[in-house]
């Protein structure tokens, strides 16, 4: 018979104590300071090492996953940025996953994407290519953070995606990951509407990791922290149960 595991404030304790311990990039060893976010988890449990702990809901996990081990400047800035989602993830397997998708989807398109597009934008400013792309985004940018639902939002960032992917040389390393996350959201077995939010998702939060990230650590933490809260408020709105103890993160 396996052991059945409480998912109350003891546990929140031992994750977040584990948690500022240190996260890394990938899956890690079972050590404290030596593991990603999920597999700090399984610890806490004391479950096998591994990244699949049963309190996690797979879509939060897989997004949990994606953000982890995105290109944080640093495995101090990685921790930091994922501390509250850790604890907030807890009993997220009794959530809504494709609503958990859906939620973070727009949370993404209608804060973060502005935020890359003001940033190439201002990258290219000398740039005489992107001058037409540019005054084509910047009438977006306001239409995005203002997006009523998620479709909406969806069609907007479609737009934006068009328009965006031939603007500059910045913007090739979003318009690739966007490329790439769409073709998962093809392929996926989930709703395609949830699948394009967890694409989304997983693209806003890597491609500017990746761009040029000696030149622009600062405005990649600031993307990745975004997608960190953006994950975070999900979770809070739908009510996952381990928000109850984020007091312990303060």
């Amino acid at each position: 018979m396996k052991k059945e595991i409480k998912i109350n404030k003891e546990l929140a304790k031992k994750v977040i104590a584990l948690v500022d311990k240190g996260l890394v990039s990938g899956l890690g060893k079972q050590e404290p300071g030596k593991a990603c976010v999920e597999a700090v988890v399984c610890m806490a449990m004391g479950l096998p090492h591994g990244d699949n702990p049963p309190c996690v809901g797979a879509n939060v996990r897989s997004f949990k996953i994606s953000l982890n081990d995105c290109a944080w400047p640093s495995n101090e800035d990685r921790t930091r940025g994922m501390r509250k989602l850790a604890i907030a993830q807890l009993g997220s397997n009794e959530i809504d996953q494709n609503k958990f998708l859906q939620v973070l989807g727009f949370k993404c398109i209608t804060t973060i994407l502005p935020v890359i597009i003001e940033n190439a934008i201002t990258e290219d400013k000398n740039n005489e290519f992107c001058k037409k792309q540019n005054k084509e985004l910047k009438p977006l940018i306001k239409k995005l953070r203002t997006a009523k639902d998620f479709e909406q939002a969806k069609k907007l960032a479609d737009k934006a995606w068009k328009i965006y992917a031939s603007a500059s040389a910045y913007a090739y390393a979003y318009a690739s990951a966007y490329a790439s996350a769409s073709a998962y959201a093809s392929a996926s077995a989930y709703a395609s509407a949830s699948a394009y939010a967890y694409a989304s998702a997983s693209a806003y939060a890597s491609a500017s990791a990746y761009a040029y990230p000696e030149k622009n650590l600062i405005f990649n933490l600031k993307v990745l922290n975004m997608t960190a809260q953006a994950g975070l408020e999900a979770l809070i709105e739908l009510k996952s149960p381990g928000c109850k103890w984020l007091d312990l993160c303060d």
